[in-house]
């Protein structure tokens, strides 16, 4: 179950960018974008698998109850005392009325409230939300919305869409756009991040599991930055202005932000690390970075960081591996910018991972 469900969440986080990118789209001017391609029938399934991949996080709550209350008791429970199951009965009711919103040709404005609706269901079942209500369900909301936006757009864009002659028209628009995005969600990821691990206790909570994919999760945003650097202002300079193909990069750059999804999903199926120390001594460290260091951790009291010739080393490999996305670039090869993208992630992991001392 613990390996389903972040499959399942990641699903889920492409589908709400996929419906996020469809609705906002309708707002955009046929001249200031690509026509796209996607079927009435698409979306409703798409509606429809969102509610399925929503019951994960229900599922993965019921199963930690269900041993010592039963089954049917953990189930009841969840769905009317948890704020992860009201919310996934909400979604349900949300998901519902924008389905028949989609098929009887609702007006957009409906279909932007309903989805508007559905995130604040996501951020009402979050984590935070219930550590902070009203400012954990704002940050999470904002996060969650403004991701599904950005990347749901580059979504339709990338892989429903063969029309490249408004491609400038379009980054006349995406480009701030997707600049406002990255600040928003910045903020956003900054303010959730204090509510579960401390500034302070950053470092240390790379021996607990989550914060390891926390850590990852941090890395792999640096080529996401330097693809949609490349995609918003540096591939049309480097072709003029013929009528390159922009679509394989942007699919590239899909690729990059469908890493940091996954690294995301997995830390929702984790326990947040309040306090670190008592999170290592109550459950233990990570049982790979122990590997890792060659050392049992029992407290973080003296973790640190200390540089070291390999760290050294590995981090300026990895530095050359973002040189090499740029090359990949100037030679139209978004593939191995992919190639790239990923050894800058694991160089850049293993770098880090040397300079920590117990």
């Amino acid at each position: 179950m613990s390996i389903l469900i972040p499959f399942v969440e990641l699903i889920n986080y492409c589908l709400y960018s996929i419906l996020a990118g469809y609705i906002a789209l309708q707002f955009v001017p046929n001249e200031y974008k690509p026509i796209t391609k996607v079927s009435k029938k698409a979306i409703l399934l798409l509606l429809l698998g969102i509610y399925i991949c929503s019951f994960g996080p229900v599922v993965q709550v019921i199963s930690y109850f269900s041993d010592s209350v039963g089954f049917a008791l953990a189930t009841y429970s969840v769905l009317t005392d948890f704020q992860v199951g009201r919310a996934w009965i909400s979604t349900g009711f949300l998901t519902v009325f924008l389905w028949l919103t989609i098929v009887l040709n609702g007006s957009k404005y409906i279909q932007a409230i309903l989805l508007l609706f559905m995130v604040l269901s996501v951020g009402y079942a979050s984590h935070v939300a219930s550590l902070s209500f009203w400012s954990g369900l704002i940050a999470h909301s904002a996060h969650f919305l403004v991701i599904s936006l950005w990347v749901g757009v580059l979504i339709h864009v990338a892989w429903f869409s063969n029309d490249q002659e408004k491609w400038s028209k379009f980054l006349k628009w995406f480009t701030p756009f997707a600049v406002v995005s990255l600040v928003i969600i910045f903020i956003s990821g900054f303010s959730l991040m204090k509510y579960i691990v401390e500034p302070k206790d950053y470092v240390s909570s790379w021996v607990l599991p989550y914060g390891q994919m926390l850590l990852l999760k941090h890395i792999s945003i640096i080529p996401l930055l330097i693809f949609a650097l490349i995609n918003g202002l540096l591939l049309k300079r480097v072709h003029g202005d013929s009528l390159y193909n922009p679509r394989p990069w942007i699919k590239a750059e899909g690729l990059i932000i469908l890493i940091t999804f996954y690294f995301t999903s997995i830390m929702g199926t984790l326990s947040p690390p309040h306090d670190v120390d008592f999170t290592v001594k109550s459950e233990g460290a990570s049982k790979w970075v122990e590997w890792l260091l060659g050392k049992e951790i029992v407290t973080t009291m003296n973790v640190g960081l200390k540089g070291n010739f390999p760290s050294i080393l590995m981090m300026v490999l990895s530095l050359l591996f973002i040189g090499m996305i740029f090359v990949s670039m100037k030679r139209i090869n978004p593939l191995s910018a992919v190639f790239f993208g990923v050894s800058f992630i694991f160089t850049m992991y293993f770098g880090i991972m040397m300079i920590v001392s117990i």
